[in-house]
């Protein structure tokens, strides 16, 4: 009669064919790693004032505050412009149906920038129930490009109109 040959299995150590694989990982990531760059990107924080009476001076004075109605803009008053709203309380720049309308606001910073080249600084200010992107947004078209930059200094405050 023929026997049955039984197999021997070696049962040795299952962990080798896992640490062979992390021995060949680590050098391999190690390697990619290499070829990571990091990039710096500079950028002022705004920093946080209170508005007061600031004296009549010769600069600008650019203030622009955010409501549920639109964008207010202020400047010193031998600066302002007849575009800009009086003091009945209406925006400058009205609230369309769909949201804030940021390049109407960026086009009139311009127009202030064009006249005031070497003004640096803007005093932006919101309600409480304006939302946080839309005051970024607001930073964002105001400081321009780095191309052609408005008012990179920018500073914020709490209160409004």
């Amino acid at each position: 009669m023929a026997r049955r040959r039984e197999m021997q299995i070696d049962k040795g150590d299952p962990l080798i064919p896992i640490l062979n694989l992390v021995c060949m990982l680590i050098p391999l990531l190690l390697y990619g790693a290499v070829f990571v760059k990091f990039k710096v990107l500079d950028v002022k924080p705004p920093r946080i004032v209170s508005v007061g009476n600031e004296p009549d001076t010769e600069s600008l004075q650019l203030k622009v505050f955010v409501t549920d109605q639109g964008f207010h803009i202020k400047v010193n008053p031998q600066f302002r412009k007849a575009w800009m709203a009086d003091e009945s309380g209406t925006p400058d720049i009205p609230r369309k149906d769909d949201g804030f309308d940021f390049e109407a606001l960026q086009q009139k910073i311009r127009e202030l920038k064009n006249e005031h080249r070497t003004e640096q600084s803007i005093l932006i200010g919101a309600e409480d129930d304006v939302a946080y992107e839309v005051i970024i947004k607001t930073m964002d078209f105001t400081r321009g490009t780095p191309e052609y930059p408005l008012f990179p200094d920018v500073r914020l405050t709490r209160s409004t109109v």
